[in-house]
């Protein structure tokens, strides 16, 4: 071979040879390794080299309820964990493999210096029952709160959700049976306990045999024989709503009778029941008692059944409840379905309404100030064949008089005013009233005055009207009539009387000795009166009609200055008072009969 051609030969070898080095090599190889999470969603897919191993971070976030862990990835969803990943030879898919643990969470028991609660770890959802109550010296547990100030108490069991600090809330520990008996000595309430005794029903002065009384004037009656110095209307009516409200004051004698008892069994309960609010029942003969405490009032209830006088079988509850605090008691009694009596009771005051056989409603209340002096107020509501009637009083003592203000007076036809009683406190005597009486838009300003406190007239008859004559009285065993005398001149009042005799109604009382009551007794009984403004001219217009009559009235200056005063100034103020309770604002205090839940 030529030499040329061993070269060419020699540089084809070396070019194929380069050729078949660079032909001869292969491409590199990729696999799809796919990443699932637990639940077989796609978390990513990753081209992989082959011979390598492939790898993914994975991590599942807590939640309230869980603790999560990856373990490892497998096959299948749910499988066997692959220790460790093989290299990458073909496509594969993995699944992550996660564990779960509940969460747990503390309740930590913060008890406000009581004793140690220990701490309750529990996982997430559990139900845990209250524990055992601290103690703490001088104090009442009262609950477990969720928040410091005390607001919002723990309703258990609770389900733990997250780490949980709860407060111990504590009532200064109070001694219940002491309340108890504070209650029981204190819920009685005699209302004649602020009014003199000269001035109630009982006194001896104001008590009577009908056959005292002179109910006939048809021929001279001698004044010294005549039953007189009677209540007027204003202080009856005070009386009268007294006298009603003794039916439910009667009927607290059977928590008298079962003071003792109540204590005894109440004490027991106690014993057994140290930390418990309190609420007992029990029986006892007719009664069915409940006990109960919240916390700031105690209350006692006696529910039975009764025949009372006037009203027959009733069903009856008396509820009697004190404030722990204030130390205010409160009665209230029902009789059937009718009747309600409820009262407030604190040191120096007390306040009563009443409902009393669906026809008279009334509110009354009456306080005594740091002198001893007496200030009450009445409100009555009457209902009568469908028409309502409202009357008020306003009363004051001190320790001479007792003045009366008020609305009420039956005697009066088209009445539209006022009346202003004054008593004195050490006899109980009817001194004087005055009345503002408004006719036909005159006003009427009038004094009037027992015959008692009259000299001048010592007897004194009363003769009907008939067709041909006027009634009329006479006075002194006198033929002629007694005569009154205008006032005269070109006034509003020119035909009005100046003075004159006429009867008004009083009221005595006589004793039942079967019911134990005081029974009232109206009378009308002769009474002068004079306009204010004419009182001083009064002996000489009467002399100029009755010729044979000297009168004067024999009221001490001091009594008629003080009924005076007491008309121009406690009128006025009545008129501001009388319409301040409503019959709906009396309804809702008495309220509703107690009933515990």
């Amino acid at each position: 071979m030529k030499r040329g051609n061993k070269i060419f030969v020699a540089l084809l070898l070396c070019f194929c040879a380069f050729m078949m080095v660079g032909c001869g090599s292969e491409e590199k190889a990729y696999f799809t390794i796919t990443f699932y999470d637990e639940a077989g969603s796609l978390l990513e897919a990753k081209q992989v080299e082959e011979g390598v191993v492939p790898s993914m971070t994975y991590n599942k976030d807590d939640t309230q309820e869980w603790n999560y862990s990856f373990d490892g990835w497998s096959e299948t969803i749910g499988g066997s964990v692959i220790q460790t990943l093989p290299a990458a030879s073909v496509d594969k898919t993995y699944y992550a493999i996660v564990s779960q643990v509940k969460q747990q969470y503390t309740i930590t028991f913060d008890s406000n210096d009581g004793t140690e609660i220990t701490n309750i770890t529990s996982d997430y959802n559990t139900s845990v029952e209250c524990p055992e109550n601290p103690t703490k010296e001088g104090y009442k547990f009262v609950c477990w709160c969720t928040d410091e100030a005390l607001t919002t108490a723990v309703e258990w069991p609770l389900v733990l959700t997250k780490d949980t600090t709860l407060y111990a809330s504590w009532n200064e520990q109070t001694q219940m049976l002491a309340y108890l008996q504070a209650l029981l000595d204190g819920y009685e309430l005699n209302p004649y306990s602020y009014i003199p005794e000269s001035l109630r029903p009982g006194y001896s002065a104001n008590l009577v045999n009908e056959s005292s009384l002179t109910t006939s004037y048809s021929d001279f009656v001698q004044v010294s024989n005549i039953k007189a110095n009677g209540f007027g209307e204003q202080w009856h009516m005070v009386l009268e709503n007294i006298q009603q409200s003794n039916t439910f004051f009667n009927v607290l004698t059977a928590v008298e009778g079962l003071t003792t008892t109540s204590i005894t069994a109440f004490n027991n309960y106690l014993d057994q029941n140290p930390a418990d609010t309190a609420n007992y029942n029990f029986a006892s003969g007719i009664y069915s008692v409940t006990i109960n405490f919240d916390g700031t009032i105690i209350y006692y209830v006696l529910d039975y059944t009764a025949t009372l006088p006037a009203l027959g079988e009733q069903s009856i509850q008396i509820a009697l409840s004190m404030n722990i605090e204030t130390q205010e008691k409160e009665v209230r009694v029902q009789i059937g379905d009718a009747n309600a009596l409820y009262y407030e009771i604190s040191e120096n005051s007390y306040t009563f309404a009443i409902k009393y056989l669906g026809v008279r409603k009334a509110y009354f209340s009456v306080e005594r100030d740091e002198d001893g002096a007496v200030e009450g107020h009445i409100n009555e509501f009457l209902s009568v064949s469908g028409k309502g009637i409202s009357s008020a009083v306003d009363f004051y003592i001190d320790d001479e008089y007792l003045s009366v203000v008020g609305n009420k007076a039956g005697g009066m036809i088209g009445f539209t005013g006022y009346i202003s009683e004054l008593y004195s406190v050490e006899s109980g005597e009817l001194l004087s009233y005055e009345v503002r009486e408004t006719l036909s838009s005159i006003t009427y300003n009038t004094l009037w005055f027992d015959l008692s406190n009259v000299s001048g007239i010592t007897s004194i008859k009363y003769v009907e009207a008939t067709d041909s004559t006027d009634a009329a009285f006479y006075v002194n065993n006198q033929t002629s009539a007694w005569e009154t005398k205008k006032v005269g001149g070109l006034g509003t009042k020119m035909l009005s009387r100046r003075f004159d005799i006429e009867f008004r109604t009083q009221y005595f009382y006589i004793y039942n000795e079967t019911d134990k009551v005081y029974e009232e007794v109206a009378v009308e009984v002769p009474m002068l009166f004079v306009q204010e403004e004419n009182y001083a001219t009064l002996q000489n217009d009467v002399k100029s009609t009755n010729a044979n009559v000297t009168l004067n009235v024999t009221l001490d200056a001091k009594a008629l200055g003080k009924v005076q005063s007491d008309y121009d100034t406690l009128v006025d103020i009545f008129i501001t008072n009388k319409d301040t309770m409503t019959e709906e604002k009396i309804i809702e205090f008495i309220g509703d009969k107690i009933a515990f839940k």
